[in-house]
């Protein structure tokens, strides 16, 4: 939980002592210090003092942030500042004229609170003028309630533009900027609408009440109602976001299948199930976890395919259970921006489960891989993207065409992620596989997870830059590592990882391994003074291999490579299978540079 959030509960919690004592706020968190009003004009009282921020005024003292942008941290970490993109009375007075409410009340101080930490950045301060060149001309950021905050230079005029995640808002904020004592005031002449539903709440938006009532029945509309958990750890807190994708079918789109209540989906799902002896609850639950992903992915994710494949494989909330997604290539169409250039655009859609032919091919509509816009293809007319990427506080909702019940489709290739997890991804929430490359990599200890069963060897290891198992982002030397992280496996000699492969059709499959190679690794490459990084292999238990993988690259460059685990492998059922790795190269622990770093596996079938 970062430290906005912090001091957001410490003043929802401590509102008696801070009347007390507004010297000095005692945080209800593991660290130590505490909050002070600063001398010199910070952002509350330099908003306070210009009168064009009467309303933005109101709306702090409403929501107890007052105070937090009126203070500067006062403990052993340096202090920290924030960037407000302040709206105008003007602003403010024209949002609850488009809400169809009087003032910041009428909104409730949860949705103000909102209001409040989508228009706020904590961190090192945008000063947008130095940020901005002439080869960046847009950046993204983090908001304090979680979102991404899209900022572009205003082409059209002076200044910059603000535009929220999900594409609802767009407003103009002020070239110029106001500094003070502990951060930045921009003036803005608009107000994001603050992301405040769950995926519960896109789900049951009156159109699709039997999923609603679906998700109700097997106790999912709990589990995608919830935000974040907190779990205490030795006493520690300890805050981990949730996140889902759920594939949604309306009412509309299940009376085309012929159903019209829960009592008929779970009649239509008991006559499609391979075994008869399955009760209908049991099949219910089984349906809605085939339509959920415990993370969360945008439809450019389900059309993203390996290499030059059109067709990939995803796993699901089900256990055992997978989808298949097929990308098809509609047309390439000529666009036209609007700074008046042209550009030729791929459109695609997507369809699931192509290979079935006992019902009609579920669809997330139409995609189109870089912009908004409706085109005419003839067939019909492109791009609702209404049905696609309904963004949640948790997640995203896809509504799909087709009602998708459980089935196995064929074999196809599978890229297994090694940091993909659902406890990995919230654990680490937006630090989790960066669009970009990132400017500087950050460590995240992966050891502690349940998802992976980590032993170190009994001498540890020598290598102090990473932990024995490490979540690490990649910098532009490593662009190619797939979603932009890796996992180092420092373990020391005869330490070992187990973890489990996502679903995979039966079948047979080659098996192979992507590493992330620096110049510090060539002791291993070249086997200097090591094994090569000779490690032992086993899929479930068996299947045992000897490898040392990083011998096989050839370049000294750093950058991705990939060898072969795995020539021929098969696999009797579909199911998930377990790999063990095991370091079996003594300098592991007596070497200062050794370590493995893995990006992923893929699984490609052999016919």
């Amino acid at each position: 939980m970062n430290k906005f959030l912090y001091l957001l509960l410490a003043v929802s919690l401590s509102l008696s002592l801070a009347s007390c004592d507004k010297d000095l706020w005692k945080l209800d968190d593991d660290s130590e210090g505490s909050y002070k009003p600063v001398e010199g004009d910070p952002i509350s009282t330099t908003l306070d003092n210009s009168g064009e921020f009467t309303e933005w005024i109101k709306v702090l003292n409403y929501t107890g942030t007052y105070s937090i942008l009126n203070a500067l941290y006062d403990g052993t970490s340096t202090a920290h500042k924030y960037t407000v993109f302040a709206p105008t009375d003007q602003a403010l007075q024209s949002f609850y004229a488009q809400k169809g409410v009087n003032g910041i009340e009428d909104l409730g101080i949860e949705y103000a609170t909102a209001i409040v930490k989508t228009m706020t950045y904590d961190g090192d301060s945008l000063k947008l003028t130095e940020k901005f060149s002439a080869d960046v001309t847009s950046l993204v950021y983090t908001s304090e309630a979680g979102e991404r905050i899209y900022l572009y230079v205003n082409t059209a005029g002076e200044g910059f533009l603000l535009r929220n995640q999900s594409a609802e808002d767009t407003i103009a904020i002020s070239r110029n900027y106001v500094t003070c004592s502990n951060g930045f005031v921009y003036t803005a002449d608009g107000v994001l609408t603050p992301l405040v539903e769950t995926v519960l709440d896109r789900i049951a938006d009156g159109r699709s009440t039997i999923m609603t009532e679906a998700l109700k029945a097997t106790g999912y509309d709990k589990a995608l109602s919830t935000v974040a958990d907190t779990t205490y750890v030795l006493g520690s807190r300890r805050v981990s976001r949730r996140y889902y994708t759920f594939l949604n079918v309306t009412d509309e789109d299940f009376a085309r299948n012929n159903i019209r209540s829960l009592a008929d989906l779970k009649n239509q799902l008991e006559a499609v199930a391979k075994d008869a002896s399955v009760g209908q609850d049991s099949l219910l639950k089984q349906y809605v976890q085939y339509h959920l992903f415990e993370t969360s992915y945008t439809y450019s994710d389900f059309a993203e395919m390996v290499g030059t494949d059109s067709v990939r494989i995803w796993g699901t909330a089900a256990p055992n259970q997978i989808l298949m997604v097929h990308r098809h290539l509609l047309k390439e169409v000529e666009m036209t921006l609007e700074d008046g250039t042209t550009k030729l655009d791929t459109l695609y859609y997507i369809t699931f489960n192509d290979d079935n032919d006992t019902y009609e091919k579920a669809s997330i509509r139409w995609y189109n891989k870089t912009y908004d816009v409706s085109v005419d293809v003839g067939k019909e007319t492109c791009l609702w993207s209404s049905d696609r990427n309904i963004l949640a506080k948790n997640g995203y909702v896809h509504h799909i065409s087709d009602w998708m019940p459980v089935y196995e489709p064929s074999q196809s290739t599978v890229v297994w992620d090694l940091a993909d997890y659902t406890e990995v991804r919230n654990t680490l929430g937006i630090l989790y596989q960066p669009a970009a490359p990132v400017s500087s990599e950050t460590k995240t200890d992966l050891s502690r997870l349940s998802c992976y069963t980590v032993e170190e060897g009994p001498d540890g290891s020598s290598n102090n830059s990473y932990s024995s198992l490490c979540y690490v982002t990649c910098k532009s030397n490593l662009k190619d590592c797939l979603n932009h992280d890796r996992v180092v496996f420092n373990l020391g000699y005869q330490g070992s990882v187990t973890m489990s492969t996502p679903t995979l059709v039966k079948g047979k499959y080659k098996v192979t391994i992507s590493m992330a190679y620096l110049t510090e690794l060539s002791i291993i490459r070249t086997s200097n003074g090591c094994k090569g990084g000779l490690m032992r292999l086993t899929v479930d238990g068996d299947n045992q291999i000897l490898t040392a993988p990083y011998t096989t690259i050839t370049k000294s460059l750093a950058g991705v490579y990939e060898t072969t685990l795995y020539e021929e492998i098969e696999f009797t059922e579909t199911a998930s299978h377990v790999f063990k790795f095991v370091i079996m190269d003594p300098a592991a622990s007596t070497n200062s540079k050794f370590s493995l770093q893995f990006d992923a596996i893929t699984f490609t079938p052999i016919e």
